[in-house]
């Protein structure tokens, strides 16, 4: 079926701290924008991530899922951690009143990076 003429198209942007992200902790920022390039407000935002298993190296399929709060003017941001670099599939998944109103997939490439702050000073 065609969805009517109505129906609202949502942009949305992922930026993710630091940029590319790095194996740990990472922040997420999902921008959401309408197709007249307001901010879209009261969004439930959810990024997942995907990496398959890889049995040739010994390594599980691993997921994670970060929940966004929102921070105004179409921002949502949250703490997504990543359990290895690599290649990851990512899912964003923006929700208003149990309806899905944006959903991006994209892959994002991670560093294995060094974590500093754990290491003290």
């Amino acid at each position: 079926m065609n969805a009517p003429a109505t129906a609202p198209q949502v942009k949305v942007d992922f930026s993710s701290d630091p940029t590319p992200p790095h194996k740990g902790s990472n922040t997420f920022r999902v921008k959401l924008t309408g197709q007249d390039g307001a901010p879209v407000t009261g969004v439930q935002v959810v990024v997942t991530n995907f990496m398959a298993a890889m049995p040739a190296m010994g390594m599980a399929a691993m997921k994670g899922e970060a929940t966004l709060s929102e921070k105004g003017n179409g921002l949502y941001e949250g703490s997504g951690k990543l359990e290895s670099g690599g290649t990851w599939q990512m899912t964003i998944t923006a929700t208003k009143g149990g309806q899905v109103i944006a959903s991006k997939r994209f892959s994002m490439n991670a560093t294995e990076g060094c974590n500093h702050e754990s290491l003290g000073s």
